[in-house]
């Protein structure tokens, strides 16, 4: 995060909101994500985003617990927005077999990817990744674990390697970094390597989930042979 120095996670304990505060707390949650994505943490105020989200100026305190805890609950908001655990369960639920899995599974990315810049999660996400914090925040962290072992399922799924080992880990990263340069840097891939993306992104995802697959079936060899 953009502090000027790096915080510890401490949970917070906090009231559950009424069923009618659930429409504020969304909407503060709402106007924040924008505000941080334009102004970034340090410059960002609980003020200016309860003017955003017309509440009472104490409405950050009494839903979210402060300015540290409500930027931490967008950044989880952020990555959902992008790729949530709903979409990714359910490739896995599908019934396919593995290779239409990964297909599905790379549709995600790169429709994540063609809608990333019209959301206010993107550029929050790139702070994040910029900023100069020596870790991730806890909530953010419990966030995408899930997500996480998921990846890493449909990965043994087709590779045969055991969830906790070492080629497992490996060929997951392998898998994600292409797609999180997708949809990370959506405007450069765009531009710059694949400059007909938004009229072709089926051509994409063919040529994603073939890489993909070759890579994967590679590293299954390579096991056998060792």
């Amino acid at each position: 995060m953009e502090h000027e120095q790096a915080y510890a996670y401490v949970p917070r304990r906090r009231s559950a909101p009424r069923r009618d505060g659930l429409s504020t707390r969304g909407g503060v949650l709402e106007a924040a994500g924008r505000v941080f994505a334009e102004l970034g943490y340090a410059r960002a105020t609980t003020r200016e985003i309860c003017q955003r989200a017309g509440v009472n100026g104490a409405a950050v305190n009494y839903y979210f617990g402060g300015k540290e805890a409500l930027y931490e609950e967008v950044l989880v908001e952020a990555h959902r927005q992008l790729v949530s655990l709903e979409e990714l369960n359910a490739v896995m639920d599908s019934g396919a077999d593995s290779e239409a899995k990964l297909r599905a599974f790379l549709e995600l990315f790169v429709r994540a990817a063609l809608k990333a810049p019209e959301l206010w999660g993107l550029p929050v996400l790139l702070r994040e990744v910029a900023s100069p914090s020596s870790h991730l925040p806890a909530p953010l962290v419990e966030s995408v674990l899930p997500k996480l072992s998921v990846v890493r399922s449909l990965v043994c799924e087709i590779t045969g390697f055991e969830p906790g080992s070492e080629q497992a880990a490996h060929a997951s990263a392998m898998l994600l970094f292409p797609c999180m340069f997708l949809v990370l840097f959506p405007e450069k891939v765009q531009s710059i390597l694949l400059p007909q993306f938004m009229e072709k992104p089926e051509s994409v995802v063919e040529s994603m989930t073939c890489y993909a697959l070759g890579g994967l079936n590679a590293l299954k060899e390579q096991r056998r042979n060792d």
